[in-house]
C-alpha cells in the first residue's frame, strides 16, 4: 500500500509539473499621427506548487495576474490599475484547445492585453 501511495503521488506531481504556463503583459497605443507605442513584459512566478500557480507583473500603470490550478483551471485573470488595483477587469477563463488564454482592455487607442500559453 505504501508503494502504491508513493507511485500515485509521484504521478500526480510529475503530471502537474509537466504543465508549463507562460504569460505576457502587453500594451499597444496608436496616435493620430500614425505612430504607435508597444511594450511587452513576461509575468513572473509569484507562487507555485505541484498543483497551483500564480504569475504577475506590472506594466504601464497596470497589474497583470493569472492564478489557478496548473492542470485543470479555471484560471483567475486580471488587469487592474495601480496603485491600489481596484479598477480594471477580473475574469475566470480556461485555456483553449490550442493552449491559449487572453484578456484585453480597450480604451480608445490604448489596449492592455494579458496573453498566456499552456504547454504539456
Amino acid at each position: 500500500m505504501r508503494l502504491f501511495t508513493l507511485l500515485a503521488f509521484s504521478f500526480i506531481v510529475s503530471t502537474a509539473q509537466a504543465q508549463s504556463i507562460s504569460c505576457t503583459a502587453q500594451v499597444f497605443e496608436s496616435f493620430p499621427d500614425g505612430s504607435t507605442r508597444q511594450e511587452r513584459k513576461e509575468l513572473t512566478v509569484e507562487t507555485e506548487n505541484p498543483v497551483h500557480i500564480s504569475l504577475s507583473t506590472d506594466l504601464d500603470g497596470r497589474g497583470f495576474t493569472l492564478s489557478g490550478n496548473k492542470e485543470y483551471g479555471p484560471y483567475f485573470i486580471s488587469i487592474t490599475e495601480e496603485p491600489d488595483y481596484t479598477k480594471g477587469s477580473l475574469s475566470t477563463a480556461e485555456f483553449s484547445k490550442d493552449g491559449r488564454l487572453q484578456i484585453s482592455i480597450v480604451d480608445g487607442r490604448l489596449v492592455h492585453k494579458l496573453e498566456c500559453f499552456k504547454k504539456n
